[in-house]
């Protein structure tokens, strides 16, 4: 769900809804609840699934509960937190900073398959970004960008 409403919001007519959270390339907890009302109530519509499913309340409090502070951990700017050098919560993710860096990539969530099924992945490497790179040149219709070994 995340992903291809992400996507969705991506496309130039709805981007508009999108780009206050965009603003945000340095992430930071607000920055996930930074978004236009619309974008909300489209972040917010997985909760529709119990309409369709039946499902105890406690499940729809606890999908609600999560869809919201997800919006916040995956903003952190730190994947995890630790104490003792051991990892006790999963926070935000590399990969959600990566899309707010780079914008044309990482849309989703990086244990599904859907980036990387539809060859929006950046992994964080210097091939990554200049595939990124390559892909942003050619949406404004220039040529292929240098390597990084070219420069």
């Amino acid at each position: 769900h995340f992903y291809f409403v992400h996507r969705l919001l991506h496309f130039k007519i709805f981007y508009r809804w999108h780009a206050p959270h965009h603003r945000n390339i340095n992430i930071g907890p607000w920055s996930g609840f930074s978004m236009h009302p619309i974008e909300h109530v489209l972040y917010f519509s997985n909760i529709v699934i119990h309409l369709l499913v039946a499902s105890h309340p406690v499940h729809v409090l606890f999908h609600m509960y999560y869809t919201s502070l997800a919006a916040v951990t995956s903003h952190t700017g730190y994947s995890d937190l630790q104490v003792k050098s051991k990892k006790v919560i999963s926070l935000g993710s590399f990969h959600h900073q990566l899309h707010h860096r780079y914008f044309d990539c990482n849309y989703g969530d990086d244990a599904m398959p859907w980036d990387r099924l539809f060859g929006s992945f950046h992994d964080g490497t210097p091939e990554a970004t200049a595939r990124v790179r390559d892909y942003q040149l050619s949406k404004r219709g220039r040529g292929k960008s240098r390597t990084t070994a070219e420069t």
